[in-house]
């Protein structure tokens, strides 16, 4: 099975995950953390590493090569890079991580694979930096893109929060600042509206992939507990 995972900043995704990480663990289930791997050796691993594996947790953008320039240069503020060029490491950095770790997960058919934001986010992220030529279908047509599109998750879950919220929370971070171009105000009322949108649902439910709503407004041992639920339910399905 493969789930993604996706929101606006400061909608709680980092929260939820590790909540299924702990959940996870406390099963008995065995997990490889690809990005506490990365953060560890700075490179991917060899698959053949996660082979006792249960569960795969990847993110995006992934924290060596490709993806830490991306997170260290390219989508910091006071850089201006082209829009284009933003989709297009994205969907390098992203073509590497299906090429290591996804599409060899998918084909042993063995393990369960779970990300931290995708594809998904591009299509959202990207078009609102340049919505007259980063249309859907051409962000879908980028070749590391139009690759991964081959491999869609069975699950998107999308995360619910108002941006004003979801804003005061970015605010209020003490350890954890990004400082990237994403975390504005007006851009994550954008992306709450594309996420909510009919053309951007019905572009994955056309590839077979089912959305799903995770609130993220009710108090945080609720959504810890509605966030287990949803994943134990999914992966009984």
């Amino acid at each position: 099975m493969f789930i993604m995972i996706d929101g606006i900043d400061g909608s709680g995704k980092s929260t939820i995950v590790q909540v299924w990480k702990d959940y996870l663990k406390k099963q008995g289930k065995t997990i490889f953390d690809l990005k506490d791997y990365q953060k560890e050796f700075s490179r991917y691993p060899d698959f053949s590493e996660t082979k006792s594996c249960d569960f795969i947790f990847s993110h995006e953008p992934s924290s060596a090569g490709i993806g830490k320039v991306i997170r260290e240069e390219f989508i910091r503020n006071n850089t201006d890079y082209p829009a284009y060029a933003i989709a297009e490491a994205y969907a390098l950095d992203r073509l590497i991580l299906y090429k290591k770790m996804i599409v060899p997960a998918i084909e042993e058919n063995e393990k369960i694979i779970i990300s931290d934001r995708a594809v998904c986010t591009s299509l959202c992220y990207q078009h609102i930096l340049d919505p007259e030529n980063l249309t859907f279908d051409i962000l879908a047509n980028i070749p590391g893109n139009a690759f991964t599109l081959k491999y869609p998750p069975q699950h998107l879950i999308l995360m619910d929060i108002a941006p004003d919220k979801a804003f005061a929370r970015i605010s209020g971070r003490v350890e954890k600042n990004d400082d990237a171009i994403f975390e504005k105000l007006d851009f994550l009322k954008k992306a709450s509206g594309i996420y909510r949108s009919e053309e951007y649902q019905n572009f994955f439910t056309k590839l077979g992939t089912k959305i799903h709503y995770l609130s993220a407004e009710t108090e945080i041992g609720i959504m810890k507990l509605e966030a287990v639920k949803l994943l134990k339910r999914l992966l009984n399905s």
